[in-house]
Parts: structure tokens; C-alpha cells; sequence
């Protein structure tokens, strides 16, 4: 007998002093996706292997827009 595989498997929580988060794999879906839970706010977001692609091409300053946010989102275009 075949062991039923979880839709939501955990993959590794990813702590900093400056942010903690889970990453699971979901595949509750049409297709599998990444799950990224921020464990202060409890806030999710669900990525997509054409959203996960995009962030590799993605230029230096995207990424530093992406970590305006909070307090700091004042400071673009400064």
C-alpha cells in the first residue's frame, strides 16, 4: 500500500536577525508551488516556477525595491 503524500510538505524555516520564514512545497494546486510564510505577521504568499524564474532574472535594483517595505517604503526614488 502507497503512503498518501502530503499537499503541503515543509521544506526549512529560515531564520535571521532581521526575518524568520517557512518554505513548503504546495501542491494543492493545478501544480506544485513554493509557500512562504512570514512566522512574525503569519503573512503567506504562493510562488509559481514562472514567478521563482522571474526573481533569477531579475536586476540588483528590483531586488532592493523588494526590501523596501514596512517603514523603509518611504525611501524610494531617494
Amino acid at each position: 500500500m502507497m503512503k498518501a503524500r502530503p499537499e503541503v510538505q515543509e521544506l526549512a524555516q529560515l531564520c535571521n536577525e532581521f526575518a524568520a520564514v517557512r518554505v513548503a512545497l504546495d501542491e494543492r494546486g493545478n501544480g506544485p508551488r513554493l509557500l512562504i510564510q512570514d512566522l512574525e505577521s503569519g503573512a503567506e504568499i504562493l510562488l509559481s516556477p514562472l514567478e521563482l524564474a522571474s526573481f533569477c532574472l531579475a536586476t540588483p535594483e528590483d531586488r532592493l525595491d523588494w526590501l523596501r517595505v514596512g517603514h523603509y517604503r518611504d525611501e524610494r526614488g531617494r
